[in-house]
């Protein structure tokens, strides 16, 4: 199950691997639709140099990075500490949290099978709006449909969306690093949730 769940997550977040000037960056909706459709053909016509991580890693430094909000998803784990951290201390759990989110989809990247992704019913987004959370499936023959559901915010700045978190199987991707590391944080420190983040890391 830990397992399946990690694939679901690295494969849905792959979704945003995309070209912002062809994708329509006002409308979540529409936006996480084109990205998976275009993601998954470029993952399948890239099928056989999926085993090679260095190939793998850069995919995802280059074009998926940029699309996820590492660092909204670095504070929240941080969550009531991030007003007792120092702000270097912040930014190296960021960069702690951002490296620890590319390994894990780089690990699972390269286990990819032939699953496709249903698209979401594009709505309406008013301007107020900046959360937003996008449902999709992920369907494989001869097996039941997993539904996910991505989590997007929009900056207020800049306007721009981006994922900062995935719900499958009624787990969230945020919400158990939440539990996992805001405790280590409270109790010991920084320098030890990031040992912690590592640690996943080397295990895989």
């Amino acid at each position: 199950m830990k397992k399946l769940f990690g694939a679901i997550v690295a494969f849905a977040l792959l979704a945003f691997n995309f070209n912002v000037q062809a994708s329509d960056t006002q409308n979540p909706y529409a936006l996480a639709n084109e990205v998976a459709t275009k993601t998954i053909s470029d993952i399948k016509a890239n099928k056989d140099k999926l085993t090679d991580k260095a190939f793998a890693n850069e995919l995802i430094e280059k074009d998926l990075m940029p699309y996820i909000d590492s660092k909204y998803a670095a504070y929240k784990v941080m969550g009531t500490s991030l007003k007792t951290i120092s702000a270097q201390d912040r930014e190296k759990f960021t960069a702690a949290f951002t490296d620890y989110m590319k390994q894990n989809m780089v690990g699972v990247l390269t286990k990819y099978t032939n699953q496709d992704i249903v698209p979401s019913e594009v709505k309406d987004v008013d301007d107020k709006t900046n959360l937003v959370s996008v449902k999709l499936f992920i369907r494989e023959e001869g097996k039941k449909d997993l539904e996910l559901i991505l989590k997007l915010r929009k900056n207020n700045k800049t306007g721009v969306w981006k994922a900062f978190d995935l719900i499958g199987e009624n787990i969230s991707m945020l919400d158990a690093k939440i539990s996992e590391i805001s405790p280590i944080i409270k109790a010991q420190g920084v320098d030890a949730a990031i040992a912690k983040l590592q640690e996943g890391d080397s295990n895989k």
